[in-house]
């Protein structure tokens, strides 16, 4: 059949198509001012009153030219109609597909005006059409590197030889392609520095008192092994059919995915599938294994216990890429693409709209859970790109998202601004800089947070348990909840904007959504205000949570489950009950009407005693026992019972009957 005689056969069942389209014309000429002549199959309008261009092509080897037309008429419609994107709707119409699924695909993604794509066939001897609409295929993003890593560990070059060709192996029957092996080697004295940190860990979660001792270091290393050589590896993010695909060597792991990817969605489900997909059959040979993530990589790895990188085995698209620097790919793991949801860094050039369409898709990858920033710096990009056309952005984000936590580093780490939440965009115009845009965390009101603050944050989010908050820690902190957790605790995340003329600085702040002129802004000062009226609160934050995250082992133990131990039923028999109880734990300064128990105690190492909260009796104080300490647990009736610790002969001054 003649490309005509289809065209008309279409226009007569038009409604074949889609219901409610009125034919207006067929072979309509459109004349252009970009000096093509346009000529548009059929145009009609829908039922919305939108104007629809149809262009048909019979044979596979003339649908690809299918997209370079629409391009042209709807340019055209556009401008000798005056019409607006959404005003337009295109369709494209065809009896093959194969060769047109990738281009359609790839305009439907990236134009702005509603398109669909229809199969037709066409019965005999009666010409009725029946049409089948087009699904576009997920295009890929190119290179997204997984957020969620691997870290094995190996006892000598020979087991990491293994574990590389093992890797290898699993990888390819699995047909994951496209991966990257960092091989790293341990920091000299890493593994002494280890064994002594494990060691005064377990001597804390223990409760023991006084130094550790040469036993106790030399029991954990007969137990610990030397494990210098790494194997940091890191895939190319799959989609959950791919996943589910890898999982379904192993029927009973099949199974269990299934049902869980019904109740998950996002994030979540392809962090879980991941898992699955890695842990599936044939197995990574490794002597030992941790979870990974970019924080960990950056910070914890490289910075804090000093790893050397050896080498980066690269498989798949990350060898055939020549460009691709190994640097790049490093930058990448560390997060810097933006898919780790916490670091975005990349300069780009305002007017090249591909690298303005990727840099504002990462930015939503890297501020999943705040909307606040994500919507501040699309419409900072945007603004920079009106007024700096020819210009550069320079964009870098940090946003950890984490949290509570957030204060514990900002106040206990040494470089402890470097934690604080920050975005900058630095515009160029003629190399110079011209403007920049800061995101920084800022204090609600000049109000300061109730002590009772820390325990209201654990109940709401944790359900009371320390244990929850600090088991975060296994993957570096990172809190979904960031955002409603700190407005909780009286911070906001906002930022300013500063215009450079020279020498000469104008600063602005977004109010009723416009800019408004303000005086000088020095970044983190708000930041650091806060922390100075919340002294109270910090020092619950940092007393309650650096005992239990200090050392080689993070301790989500509960306290009060350890004081339970220490309740003596004799002492409990008694029916004491302390005379004046304190208000607040001398240690941390939490207020005790939150605790469940507090104890009257000799401290470690010390001839001073204290009135500690559970947690503080517990890591800093000596002990229960007459002469050491005295527990006692809230009753119902809001009196303190002492339960532990007194005296045989009923000596107990502070106390009565």
């Amino acid at each position: 059949m003649f490309e005509a005689t289809l065209r008309d056969l279409i226009a007569s069942q038009i409604t074949a198509i889609e219901a409610g389209l009125v034919v207006l014309n067929i072979e309509k000429y459109i004349p252009s001012t970009i000096g093509t002549r346009s000529f548009i199959d059929i145009l009609a309008k829908d039922a919305r009153g939108r104007w629809v261009l149809i262009e048909l092509k019979r044979s596979d080897a003339a649908s690809r030219e299918a997209i370079h037309e629409i391009y042209k008429y709807v340019e055209a419609v556009k401008g000798h109609l005056g019409a607006r994107d959404d005003e337009m709707k295109a369709i494209i119409v065809s009896t093959e597909w194969k060769e047109l699924l990738v281009p359609f695909s790839r305009f439907v993604h990236d134009t702005s005006i509603s398109i669909s794509g229809v199969k037709i066939s066409v019965s005999e001897p009666d010409r009725d059409i029946k049409a089948e609409f087009i699904r576009p295929l997920e295009l890929t993003s190119g290179r997204v590197l997984s957020p969620w890593h691997e870290i094995s560990l190996y006892t000598s070059e020979g087991r990491l030889a293994e574990g590389i060709a093992s890797y290898d192996a699993s990888c390819k029957a699995k047909g994951i392609n496209d991966y990257v092996m960092v091989e790293m080697k341990a920091s000299e004295g890493f593994y002494e520095h280890s064994v002594l940190c494990t060691a005064a860990s377990l001597h804390g979660i223990r409760g023991g008192a006084g130094e550790l001792t040469e036993e106790e270091i030399a029991d954990v290393a007969s137990k610990m092994d030397r494990l210098d050589h790494m194997i940091y590896f890191v895939p190319q993010l799959q989609t959950a059919e791919e996943y589910l695909e890898m999982i379904r060597v192993d029927p009973e792991q099949y199974e269990e995915a299934k049902e869980f990817s019904c109740q998950m969605e996002g994030d979540e489900l392809l962090c879980s599938l991941q898992e699955y997909a890695l842990d599936a059959n044939p197995k990574v040979d490794r002597d030992y294994f941790e979870i990974g993530y970019p924080a960990k990589f950056r910070c914890k790895l490289l910075v804090d216990e000093a790893w050397t990188i050896t080498k980066v085995h690269r498989r798949g698209a990350f060898a055939r890429n020549a460009v691709l620097t190994d640097e790049t790919i490093l930058g990448e793991i560390e997060g810097d693409a933006g898919t780790s949801g916490q670091r975005l860094k990349r300069t780009i050039r305002l007017s090249d709209k591909a690298e303005f369409a990727q840099l504002q898709k990462d930015v939503a990858e890297a501020l999943p859970n705040n909307p606040v920033w994500a919507g501040m710096v699309r419409a900072q990009l945007e603004e920079a790109r009106t007024e700096f056309p020819r210009g550069t952005a320079e964009t870098s984000i940090f946003a950890p998202s984490t949290g509570l936590m957030t204060l514990f580093f900002a106040t206990t780490q040494e470089q402890g601004i470097s934690y604080v939440p920050s975005y900058t965009i630095l515009i160029r115009s003629d190399a110079d800089v011209c403007r920049a845009y800061v995101g920084e965390l800022l204090a609600a009101d000049d109000a300061a947070q109730p002590p009772e603050a820390f325990t209201d944050i654990l109940m709401k989010y944790y359900s009371g348990d320390l244990g929850s908050l600090i088991m975060s820690m296994t993957w570096g902190g990172y809190e979904a909840r960031d955002i409603d957790m700190l407005e909780d605790l009286g911070l906001i995340y906002g930022s300013f904007r500063c215009d450079i003329q020279g020498e000469e600085r104008e600063f602005f702040r977004m109010k009723n959504n416009r800019w408004r002129s303000v005086g000088q802004i020095d970044p983190y000062t708000e930041f650091g205000s806060y922390l100075e009226r919340n002294e109270r609160l910090l020092r619950i934050i940092v007393n309650k949570l650096s005992p239990r995250i200090g050392g080689a082992i993070c301790d989500g133990s509960s306290a009060d489950r350890q004081l339970e131990d220490s309740i003596d039923p004799v002492t409990e028999a008694k029916g004491k009950y302390h005379l004046d109880a304190p208000e607040d734990c001398d240690i941390c300064s939490i207020p005790l009407a939150g605790e469940t128990f507090f104890s009257d105690g000799r401290l470690q190492s010390s001839p001073e005693w204290a009135n500690m909260c559970a947690d503080c009796s517990v890591y800093y104080g000596e002990g229960i026992g007459w002469g050491i300490g005295q527990l006692y647990r809230k009753e119902s009736n809001d009196r303190w019972l002492m339960v532990g610790g007194s005296s045989d002969e009923g000596d107990d001054s502070d106390d009565e009957e």
